[in-house]
């Protein structure tokens, strides 16, 4: 319980820090392009994945993944290549920009993260 309640609000504290900053100016939406991947879009802000206090900064590995056409992956130590609290479960965090918009994307470990996936989920 101790362990749910810490993930909880280590992950309230990163959603309310990445999520409540001022909004960019809009820029305007352009088209797709062929041969570019849905990525192309995106813009990651921070990636951090942990639980607690205990956070790693995952943003240059979340890029690296995200740019690979089609790859999915997991919110998982050996996919990101951090494991700030061995034996706990932890969560992934990602701000990111599509457009222009902010959002934020979270999911708890073994969960599946893909370019789509963040397209797809709405703003808040």
């Amino acid at each position: 319980m101790k362990k749910l309640l810490l993930l909880c609000l280590g992950t309230s504290l990163l959603l309310a820090a990445g999520c409540a900053t001022a909004p960019r100016a809009h820029r305007p939406a352009s088209p797709p392009t062929a041969g570019h991947s849905p990525a192309a879009h995106l813009l990651v802000i921070s990636a951090v994945y942990g639980s607690g206090t205990r956070f790693a900064d995952v943003t240059y590995r979340v890029n690296d993944l995200l740019r690979q056409p089609g790859v999915e992956f997991f919110a998982r130590p050996e996919w990101l290549e951090a494991d700030p609290t061995p034996g706990w479960n932890k969560a992934l965090v990602i701000v990111y920009e599509v457009c222009g918009e902010r959002r934020c994307f979270t999911s708890g470990e073994g969960g599946k993260v893909s370019a789509e996936l963040l397209l797809a989920h709405p703003q808040h």
